[in-house]
């Protein structure tokens, strides 16, 4: 019998191998990689690495881009990046009634990390909570999204150069929250969430690091969290 409901089996079967599931996860930071990138990162030879990405693409979780001799790879759009995050939670949270094990992750990666052009880790958790706490963002829970003050909207052009009026929706949300992985708290996703990611690697706030999507946050980046937000990490 034919219903509504969405058959999630196909890409739920796309993820399901250990070295697709690698793959993806390397490039949840929104960046883009070739093919033999990601096939060091899964542990597979190109072979096995051309033949698991040709299935992702076929599948419509990833695109790919062509440019001078290479190709490159990134996710297919902020949809599958919600669902990688999601399933990272999901596969973690029997962590939640066992506190005494280890937290997932390195401590580079647990501090200051993109996910999938948007700060998380530690760093995104505290700075959505900050902003939430000074006024700048008012969250509706039931909506899991976040309306931008009048303050919050003046903070964000004259601090970070952010124009919320300027940014483009095309459909989107402004301001979404998106569950850490790693901290188990919302950071701040959405249109807004990329400009403020934007923002902190344009004006040298944080600085990326090569080989995985853990963020350095430098000396100016400091001193700006503890000017504006009090805060220390």
């Amino acid at each position: 019998m034919s219903d509504d409901l969405p058959d999630i089996s196909r890409l739920a079967s796309l993820l399901a191998d250990p070295g697709r599931s690698r793959m993806l996860l390397a490039l949840l930071g929104g960046q883009m990689a070739t093919a033999s990138d990601l096939a060091q990162v899964a542990n597979l030879s190109p072979q096995a690495a051309s033949n698991h990405l040709a299935r992702l693409l076929d599948g419509g979780v990833l695109r790919v881009e062509s440019r001078g001799r290479y190709r490159y790879y990134t996710l297919a759009n902020v949809q599958i990046a919600h669902a990688l995050e999601a399933l990272a939670v999901a596969a973690h949270g029997h962590d939640l009634s066992r506190p005494t094990l280890r937290r997932k992750g390195n401590g580079e990666i647990r501090l200051a990390r993109t996910c999938y052009r948007h700060l998380a880790g530690r760093l995104g958790t505290l700075l959505c909570e900050a902003m939430v706490a000074k006024g700048y963002l008012q969250p509706h829970a039931e909506a899991r999204a976040f309306a931008v003050t009048a303050s919050g909207q003046q903070w964000l052009q004259a601090t970070l150069a952010i124009d919320c009026t300027a940014l483009p929706l095309k459909r989107r949300e402004l301001a979404r929250a998106c569950l850490d992985w790693s901290e188990r708290r919302d950071h701040l996703a959405g249109v807004l969430g990329e400009a403020l990611c934007t923002a902190f690697v344009t004006q040298g706030l944080v600085q990326r690091r090569s080989g995985n999507r853990s963020l350095i946050v430098t000396a100016a980046g400091h001193h700006f969290l503890r000017q504006h937000f009090d805060l220390v990490l």
